[in-house]
């Protein structure tokens, strides 16, 4: 018989793909790291954000009708749980007033639940025509042409399965060509950054401002064997002292992020700064409904526009200097 190691109180809210990103980053904030770790009020706390996606095909895409996103948290019974349960309540009334979310649901499960039932919601996912990315747990038989990005999707800060996500791959496997020199900005779970090392990119940098990314990022990083000498992994946004030095700049970030980077508006250099003249932006985050505000932003700074790539609501856009 099993042995039932108690129990945890989960939070689920259904919410739509833009939505999904403000929530997970709220759940990973209050209640980030494992579950298991003691806290220290001696309570067990912690779980980090889960994002189940249901009702998509092989390749990652929504089936109309029965695609799903749901956002979840697990807590342990106590004070401190309570704690970080009334918290959790707070951000996403505060949430609510910029995003349509419903109410969450909370039950009590058994603790040894959460611990594997979890896990059939991710299995490998092929993008593009080369790049799969495939849980830890996962079997799967690669061709010899496949790059594997193996994830662990409990961890925090994306699994990949987010349309710009997506998006973005695609764009890196037209552009990355072997000896590349390659900035992830806002790198997240460094997934983008995996990508164009794989792609045989000889330098590739991944920044983000949150230090968790850049430790969860470093940890995956070392779950795919790439070495240091290659990828860099740095707390902070657009590099000082690197002007004109990489060929591809690649920012999965929101739209507003994006313009105010353009822009110099969060103290940092310029987003184009650190690319060179003949080099490309890849642009992602991006909601269909916004691409005019960001391609108005990149052409104030003399870039234009090569190409759109969209998939549901979402977009990425390509862009290169204007000659």
């Amino acid at each position: 018989m099993t042995e039932i190691i108690g129990d945890l109180i989960e939070i689920a809210v259904d919410v739509d793909d833009e939505a999904a990103e403000a929530v997970s980053e709220l759940f990973n904030r209050y209640n980030g790291g494992g579950y298991e770790e003691e806290n220290e009020a001696g309570e067990a706390g912690g779980g980090g954000a889960v994002i189940e996606v249901t009702g998509v095909d092989d390749f990652g895409k929504p089936i109309p009708g029965k695609y799903r996103v749901v956002v979840k948290t697990y807590l342990k019974p106590g004070k401190r749980g309570e704690v970080v349960r009334q918290q959790l309540e707070e951000g996403l009334w505060r949430l609510s007033l910029l995003y349509p979310i419903p109410e969450p649901q909370i039950r009590t499960i058994q603790e040894e639940d959460w611990s594997t039932a979890w896990k059939k919601f991710y299995k490998p996912l092929r993008i593009g025509r080369r790049v799969v990315l495939k849980p830890t747990w996962e079997e799967f038989t690669a061709r010899r042409e496949d790059i594997i990005i193996h994830l662990d999707p409990g961890m925090a800060f994306g699994t990949g399965m987010h349309p710009t996500t997506r998006l973005c791959i695609v764009a890196l496997e037209e552009l990355v060509q072997p000896g590349d020199v390659v900035l992830d900005l806002g790198t997240g779970s460094g997934v983008l950054a995996f990508v164009a090392t794989k792609l045989g990119a000889a330098a590739v940098l991944g920044t983000d401002i949150d230090p968790l990314a850049i430790r969860v990022a470093r940890e995956n990083a070392a779950l795919n064997g790439i070495e240091s000498d290659v990828l860099t992994l740095e707390p902070g946004s657009v590099p000082a002292a690197m002007s004109a030095r990489f060929r591809i700049v690649v920012a999965n970030i929101l739209a507003e992020v994006l313009v105010g980077l353009f822009d110099s508006k969060y103290g940092d250099p310029p987003l184009a700064e650190p690319l060179r003249q003949d080099g490309y932006l890849i642009l992602s985050g991006i909601l269909v409904e916004k691409i005019t505000l960001v391609t108005e932003a990149a052409a104030r700074h003399g870039f234009r526009l090569l190409e759109t790539k969209t998939e549901g609501d979402w977009a990425a856009l390509v862009l290169q200097r204007a000659i």
